[in-house]
């Protein structure tokens, strides 16, 4: 390892090591400042929490006193015997706390002029009109479904422009329910002690059970005359998740913009929700401070570290940089250096003791290397490797024992192999001369073979010429047998139609019989009557004899032609049949014939094909012959080679003959 190496390798083990420490020490400080973030971050959610738990007990002190009341006031109801004394008893419960604006009891009566039938009787002696029914209102009907006291959604007096509620509680009469009564309270006192917590960034609000903002240092937030704003509504819900889960914290950016810590708890009394936030804007001042003075300590404290780390690794890596000056001369070749061996460090003694050892066992290995190299230089190849190899070093020993003998069997083999060859080259050269004697013999009877197959070549090539010859005599018989054929099928047709005729010929022979028969019927009918008729009817008895002969000789006349018929109509039937079987013999001798034609065709075909075989033959005949005569000149050419074989084994006896082999 060179000087500029190891002083390398000193700056990168003290970079790295500074760098270790800074990270060391920055990682210490950024866990110091979580945790004192970590605190202090618990600490504001304690408070946040207590606070918020402080307010809602608040308001269910508060609100908790006027739901007794209003039980009392439904209690009271029942103890009454008259309704002449509602007035005076509802004007007597008003006075009872400061914030109640209005007490009244709505109880069933007959004979009243509302359509529900109840009638209202209020603090102060109002009497509703006749047209108020106060049954459709929700903090009656809230009443009369719940069996508490109902207590109505915050809204703002149109009169006062205060934050009015409306509790309710259903009047039991001997277990039965007989009405509601109520009171109007102010919510003043409730709305101030919320207000007193707006503090800057830090603030309480109060949400109705419906989800409706009372009170909220923003104006468009809080219940107005004109308005009014839900947690849904409210700066896109952001209120909403704080609400759905009480006495959890909840990081949100509310109207002000900045960071902050939302809890929310859910009051008992009034089932309403009261919401602390607390602004945590300084914790990220705290943050970035903790932040710059981490950066700060690592910094002076890396500085600091980093002179040290030098002071003391520095020292260390001198030694060394003088060994390295000298390691270089092994990598030279320089084997007969040796190392000063340094007392004052137990790492560099080592080093440098470990050095000397290594070039005295280098020493060692190289001599006898050099020696089993000498050895083979100078053909001696019974040479012995005796030396001592240890460790990874016993390979080499064993490679140069595992030459050595190669060697030796690899020329013993070699002298044995070539004495091997000189034997062979002789018997070579003698076949070579028997092999080319064969080959001219060969080369003869081939050309006689080659001479023969040419001339049943020709004869193939004549067979071919009468073959298809004979294929298109044929050819030309197929078409004159077809021309008969079709003449024949016409000939049966004809005799089809003197047959059909003959028959018809029969027909008219029958009328004709027919008509005879009538005719003669007829010249009997008519003798028949003359006879009748005496002597006025001799004339017609001539006449009717007459008819009656010629009506048997047309009878006759045609028997005989009816005869005629039969005797032509067979002649007939028999020359059709015979035209029917001479058709049928030119038929079959027409399929003979293209058969004969097929088979000519594949004559032609096969005796082309074996033309072309024996063309093949004849081409492959001449190859052998040019092969034949190769072998020849290659034999010759063995003979020659052989002999030149024999010299060069005989020469390679000579030189492995110079080895001194085991």
């Amino acid at each position: 390892m060179e000087k500029k190496e190891l002083q390398k390798l000193s700056f990168n083990v003290n970079r790295k090591a500074n760098l270790l420490v800074k990270r060391i020490i920055t990682g210490l400080c950024l866990l110091a400042g979580i945790a004192v973030l970590g605190m202090m971050i618990f600490y504001i959610m304690k408070d946040n929490t207590k606070q918020v738990r402080l307010y809602t007990s608040q308001v269910d002190n508060a609100m908790s006193e006027k739901i007794a009341f209003i039980n009392t006031v439904a209690t009271g109801v029942s103890y009454e015997t008259g309704h002449e004394n509602f007035h005076s008893y509802v004007d007597s419960m008003v006075q009872q706390y400061e914030d109640i604006s209005a007490v009244y009891l709505c109880v069933k009566e007959e004979g009243v002029v509302y359509s529900d039938g109840i009638m209202t009787y209020m603090s102060g002696g109002w009497i509703p009109d006749e047209d108020f029914v106060v049954s459709e209102r929700a903090w009656y009907q809230g009443a009369m479904q719940t069996e508490g006291v109902y207590v109505t959604e915050p809204y703002v007096d149109q009169q006062t422009g205060n934050i009015c509620i409306t509790l309710s509680k259903t009047i039991f009469v001997n277990g039965k329910a007989v009405g509601v009564a109520g009171l109007d309270m102010y919510l003043d006192d409730l709305v101030g002690l919320i207000e007193k917590s707006y503090d800057g960034s830090n603030y309480v609000f109060l949400v109705s059970k419906e989800g409706t903002i009372l009170t909220h240092p923003n104006e468009s937030i809080a219940l107005t005359n004109d308005s009014s704003t839900t947690v849904t509504e409210a700066m896109g819900g952001k209120y909403k998740g704080v609400c759905e889960k009480p006495l959890s914290t909840k990081l949100i950016f509310d109207y002000s913009g900045g960071p902050k810590f939302a809890i929310s708890n859910r009051s008992e009394a009034t089932d309403w929700t009261v919401v602390a936030v607390i602004s945590i804007r300084w914790i990220l001042v705290v943050v970035a401070t903790i932040v710059v003075l981490t950066i700060l300590l690592s910094l002076v404290l890396g500085n600091l570290a980093k002179r040290r780390l030098v002071e003391g690794i520095n020292p260390l890596f001198l030694p060394l940089e003088e060994l390295a000056a000298n390691v270089s001369k092994i990598a030279d070749g320089e084997l007969k250096y040796t190392f000063e061996v340094d007392e004052q460090s137990c790492e560099v003694h080592a080093l440098s003791v470990a050095l000397n050892d290594t070039i005295q066992s280098l020493q060692k290995y190289i001599s006898e290397i050099a020696g089993t190299v000498t050895a083979i230089s100078e053909k001696n190849l019974n040479f012995t490797v005796d030396g001592q190899f240890s460790g990874d070093y016993e390979v080499i020993k064993n490679a140069l024992i595992e030459i050595m003998q190669v060697l030796n069997q690899s020329f013993t083999e070699i002298n044995e192999q070539a004495t091997t060859v000189l034997q062979y080259s002789k018997g070579l050269s003698d076949t070579s001369e028997e092999v080319a004697t064969a080959a001219s013999a060969q080369s003869e009877s081939v050309g006689n073979a080659s001479r023969e197959m040419q001339k049943l070549t020709d004869n193939m090539a004549e067979i071919e010429g009468f073959a298809s010859s004979i294929q298109e005599n044929l050819a030309n018989t197929n078409s004159c047998l077809a021309a008969g054929s079709e003449e024949m099928k016409e000939l049966v047709e004809a005799m089809q139609e003197i047959s059909d005729c003959y028959e018809e010929i029969a027909g008219f022979v029958t009328e004709i019989n027919g008509i005879a028969n009538q005719t003669n019927l007829l010249a009997l009918n008519a003798s028949i009557e003359a006879a009748r008729a005496g002597e006025a009817g001799r004339g017609f008895a001539v006449v009717a004899e007459e008819i009656g002969a010629l009506s048997g000789n047309s009878t006759k006349s045609s028997t005989k032609i009816s005869g005629a018929i039969e005797n032509s109509l067979r002649s007939v039937e028999r020359g059709k049949n015979l035209v029917e079987r001479t058709w049928k013999t030119i038929e079959n001798s027409v399929s003979y014939s293209e058969e004969n034609a097929r088979m000519a065709e594949n004559i032609v075909t096969y005796v082309g094909t074996q033309k072309k075989s024996a063309d093949e033959i004849l081409g492959s005949i001449q190859e052998i012959s040019d092969t034949i005569e190769n072998n020849a000149a290659s034999a010759q050419e063995n003979s020659a080679i052989s002999t030149q074989l024999g010299e060069c084994a005989q020469a390679l006896m000579n030189t492995i003959s110079q080895f001194q082999l085991r």
